[in-house]
């Protein structure tokens, strides 16, 4: 469903989507050869509590799982595919580490994703992918408009 917002939402959307961007970016930031990804998720923890936010992870449910998810931000490394949960695993120099995230701020919701190559060493595969992701989120954009 498609909701429209008025100007006071579109502004609490923005404080929203500012805080999702910020944890990612200082996420990306801290994360390298040597952090677990147990720690990510305390950090992550921390900062929405920070922030006065609410995870949309922590008690999410979804009828085809097994459970409420129970982390704060979602994990996946190399050829993971999104939505991982963390795990007690060590980064290790050229992992490809992708990082989702949602959080509900004054009561609007902000979802982003971003991934990275930890380290030194890159993964020509994990640079090739991160490229290729990058290009096609540019013709997305390039290519939305009304209608």
């Amino acid at each position: 469903m498609i909701e429209i917002l008025n100007a006071a939402e579109v502004a609490r959307a923005r404080a929203s989507g500012a805080l999702v961007a910020r944890i990612l970016q200082t996420v990306t930031g801290r994360a390298g050869v040597g952090t677990n990804l147990l720690e990510i998720d305390r950090w992550v923890q921390d900062m929405i509590a920070e922030a006065g936010a609410q995870s949309c992870y922590v008690d999410y449910a979804p009828s085809f799982g097994r459970g409420p998810f129970g982390h704060y931000i979602c994990t996946s490394v190399n050829d993971a595919v999104l939505h991982g949960l963390p795990h007690d695993y060590t980064l290790a120099d050229g992992d490809l580490l992708s990082l989702d995230l949602a959080v509900s701020l004054d009561g609007l919701a902000a979802d982003s994703a971003v991934s990275v190559i930890v380290g030194d060493a890159p993964n020509p595969d994990g640079v090739a992918m991160i490229d290729a992701t990058r290009r096609a989120l540019a013709a997305g954009i390039g290519a939305a408009g009304p209608g």
